[in-house]
């Protein structure tokens, strides 16, 4: 992995942390916490076993997530790097567009691996 990659990817990886918190709240927000505090309430379920449902939920919300959170981290990252003309000078650098955005790829790519296998 080359330097700029680390680079991009540095500017990708803290968005794309941001939006996987920020949507997993949404998500625990409107459904599953309503319906934790349901089966509390009106059927008397034990703590230990909701959140044990809690976690188990936790995957379909996180495979919901995470492409929502690629795109934001990505047009964030690209976003800053272009406000501060730094896309134009690796353009003008010779480098074309398919090499800045390699970093944001391949994690991408490396993400839809990982969702296929589970």
């Amino acid at each position: 992995m080359r330097l700029l990659d680390k680079y991009i990817l540095k500017a990708f990886v803290g968005p794309f942390l941001f939006g996987v918190f920020a949507f997993t709240s949404i998500f625990i927000g409107t459904g599953t916490l309503f319906r934790i505090a349901q089966y509390i309430t009106e059927y008397g379920a034990p703590l230990l076993l909701v959140m044990k449902a809690f976690f188990l939920a936790m995957p379909s919300i996180i495979l919901l997530t995470f492409p929502m959170s690629v795109l934001l981290g990505s047009l964030m990252a690209f976003s800053r790097l272009s406000s501060t003309s730094e896309i134009v000078v690796m353009r003008a650098g010779g480098l074309s567009f398919f090499t800045t955005c390699n970093a944001c790829i391949y994690f991408s790519v490396a993400y839809f691996y990982w969702c296929c296998s589970i």
